[in-house]
C-alpha cells in the first residue's frame, strides 16, 4: 500500500449545522432484535416507554446514534398506539397506548402525552420525533371525516409530531385515502412530513415515497431496481413531486440525493438467546458494524440535501448486473415471512437467491465510466448533481456466491462545476471530470470527522481532470471509525481555485 503524505489543515468541511433532509432512524428492525426475533406480534407488543428510554440491552434505543441525533428524526414504529395484546381494533387510532406509555399517559390528553414524549426525544438530542400510522381510519371514530382528520392533525401540529410513516392498513392501497390524507395534513398540520409508500400514482402528493422493504441479503439490487422504476415519471405527474426514501441504503441516500429510512442499530451480533440475527446477517454485509456509515450519509446531507424527482432527472444505466447469494442456514440470514414473498420466492431456486439491477444510476448528471477489475467485475454506482451544485458519488458492493465486496475499479465521472464532492465506497482510481479550471489546491476530510487534509501532492491533476487513488479515499474516509466499525469510506473533497 502507498505511503501518503498528508498536509492536516484547520479547515473543517463539514458545517455545524443540522441536516434539513427528512431522514430518519426507525425503530422497527430494532423492535425484532429485542424479541430475539419474536415475529411481528412480539415486535408490536414490544414498543413502550421502556424500550425506548431504559439503558439496559436490548433497550434504550433513544440512546443510539449520538453522533448522528441532531440529523435524524427518531420513528416510533408499528403499535404504539395499540395495547401489549396486540388488539387490532386499536390500529390506525393515533392514540398513545396508556398501557405502553404510563409516564407520559398519565392525566393527560393525547396532544398532551404525544407533545411530552416529543420533548424528552427532542431532549435527548434528536432533530424530532416522528411516527408509524395505519393505513385507515380509526375504528373509534364517530365524527364526519373532515372534523375527524382535523382533529387528528390539529393534535399532531400541537404535538410537534415531525413525521408520519404511513404504511399498511385497510386503505393502504387507496390513492384517494392517500392523497385526502396528505391534503388534511398540509392544511392543519403544515410542518408535519407525511411518507406514502406501495402506491407509485400517490407520487406527485408526497412529501416523500418509500421504495420500501427489502432483505438486508439483496437490499443493494433491490433498493436500486425500484429507484430505477420511478425513472419514467412524466411532466405531467410533477406538479408536487416528493423525495424518494431508500430505507437503510444511506450510501445511496447520500450519493443520489434521496433520504433514508436507516433501521440498522448498534446491537451488534446475534440476537441475545443465541440465535443468528436474521435482519442483519453477520456472514453477509454486517451491517450493525457500519455505523459511522449514517454519520457520513446525515453529515453530507447538511452539504447536499436530498432533493425532490422530478422528470428527465434520471440516468439509468442499460446494463444489469446479477447478484446471487447461496444459503447454508437460511433461517439465520434471512426473515423467514420473505420466503412466502413473491418478490424473493420467485427468484429462490434450489438454495439461491438471485437479483438484478441497473449497473448505474445518476441524477442530473450523465453515467460514469468504469472499468472492470482483474476479475471483469464492476460494483453498482450512483451519482448526482445537488441543486446547489455540489455532486456526489458512490460505489456499492456486490453480492456473489456467499461474498460481498466492493469491486475495486478505474472510475471517471462528470462533476461539472461542483467544488464540493462527497465520495463514498471504495475505488481503484477516482477520476473527477469538472467544468473548472485552475484547480491548484485539494483538501479532503473524512465525513464522520472533523481533521481535514490538504491531499493536492497525493493525487494529479491533469487540467480539468483529477485523479485520486482509491487508497487515499479509503484511508482518509474510513479515519475517524473505531477499528470495531467496519463502515465503507466517505469523504468530503474541496477543490480550491
Amino acid at each position: 500500500m502507498q505511503t501518503y503524505y498528508l498536509k492536516q489543515i484547520s479547515d473543517n468541511l463539514v458545517p455545524d449545522i443540522i441536516n434539513p433532509s427528512p431522514d430518519y432512524y426507525c425503530t422497527w428492525q430494532t423492535q425484532l432484535y429485542a424479541t430475539s426475533d419474536g415475529k411481528p406480534a412480539a415486535q408490536r407488543a414490544i414498543i413502550c416507554e421502556k424500550s425506548l428510554f431504559d439503558t439496559d440491552k436490548p433497550f434504550g434505543w433513544a440512546h443510539f446514534y449520538k453522533a448522528a441525533r441532531k440529523d435524524l428524526i427518531l420513528v416510533m414504529d408499528d403499535s404504539w398506539d395499540v395495547p401489549p395484546n396486540n388488539d387490532s381494533t386499536y390500529y390506525g387510532c393515533l392514540q398513545l397506548n396508556a398501557e405502553k406509555f404510563p409516564t407520559f399517559t398519565k392525566n393527560k390528553t393525547n396532544s398532551q402525552a404525544l407533545k411530552c414524549l416529543s420533548e424528552k426525544i427532542k431532549g435527548l438530542g434528536w432533530k424530532g420525533f416522528g411516527v408509524w400510522v395505519c393505513a385507515q381510519e380509526s375504528k373509534f371514530n364517530n365524527q364526519p371525516k373532515d372534523k375527524y382528520w382535523q382533529n387528528v392533525f390539529e393534535c399532531m401540529n400541537t404535538s410537534d409530531i415531525a413525521y408520519w410513516k404511513v404504511d399498511w392498513g385497510e386503505s393502504c392501497n387507496s390513492f384517494e385515502f392517500r392523497k385526502e390524507l396528505t391534503d388534511y395534513a398540509h392544511k392543519y398540520a403544515p410542518n408535519l412530513i407525511i411518507e406514502h409508500a406501495m402506491l407509485k400514482e400517490i407520487l406527485p402528493y408526497c412529501n416523500v415515497f418509500r421504495t420500501y422493504d427489502v432483505p438486508a441479503i439483496m437490499s443493494i439490487p433491490m433498493t436500486l431496481q425500484k429507484i430505477a422504476e420511478f425513472s419514467d415519471i412524466s411532466a405531467d405527474d410533477s406538479a408536487n413531486m416528493g423525495m424518494l426514501n431508500c430505507e437503510d441504503e444511506a450510501y445511496i441516500a447520500a450519493a443520489g440525493g434521496f433520504t433514508m429510512g436507516i433501521m440498522r442499530h448498534p446491537y451488534s451480533g446475534d440476537f441475545l438467546n443465541g440465535r443468528p440475527d436474521m435482519s442483519f446477517p453477520a456472514v453477509h454485509r454486517n451491517l450493525k458494524t457500519k455505523m459511522y456509515e449514517i454519520i457520513r450519509a446525515t453529515r453530507w446531507h447538511r452539504i447536499a440535501p436530498a432533493f425532490p424527482i422530478s422528470p428527465g432527472q434520471f440516468k439509468v444505466s442499460r446494463l444489469k448486473l446479477t447478484d446471487n447469494w447461496k444459503f447454508k442456514d437460511i433461517s439465520g440470514e434471512i426473515e423467514e415471512w420473505w420466503l412466502r414473498q413473491p418478490l424473493i420466492n420467485r427468484d429462490l431456486i434450489d438454495g439461491t437467491l438471485t437479483k438484478h439491477a441497473p449497473s448505474s444510476i445518476t441524477r442530473n448528471t450523465i453515467l460514469p465510466e468504469i472499468e472492470p477489475d482483474t476479475a471483469g467485475n464492476i460494483p453498482y454506482c450512483v451519482a448526482s448533481i445537488n441543486p446547489n451544485g455540489a455532486f456526489s458519488i458512490t460505489t456499492l458492493g456486490r453480492t456473489i456466491g456467499r461474498d460481498y465486496y466492493i469491486p475495486k475499479c478505474n472510475i471517471a465521472a462528470y462533476s461539472q462545476n461542483a467544488d464540493t464532492v462527497g465520495i463514498f465506497g471504495e475505488y481503484k482510481t477516482l477520476a473527477l471530470k469538472t467544468e473548472i479550471n485552475g484547480i491548484r489546491q485539494v483538501l479532503m476530510q473524512d465525513l464522520a470527522g472533523d481533521i481535514c487534509f490538504d491531499v493536492t501532492a497525493n493525487i494529479s491533476i491533469n487540467g480539468r481532470e483529477i485523479h485520486i487513488p482509491g487508497e487515499l479515499i479509503a484511508a482518509i474516509g474510513t479515519s475517524a471509525q473505531p477499528v470495531s466499525d467496519t463502515s465503507e469510506p466517505g469523504v468530503v473533497l474541496k477543490l480550491i481555485k
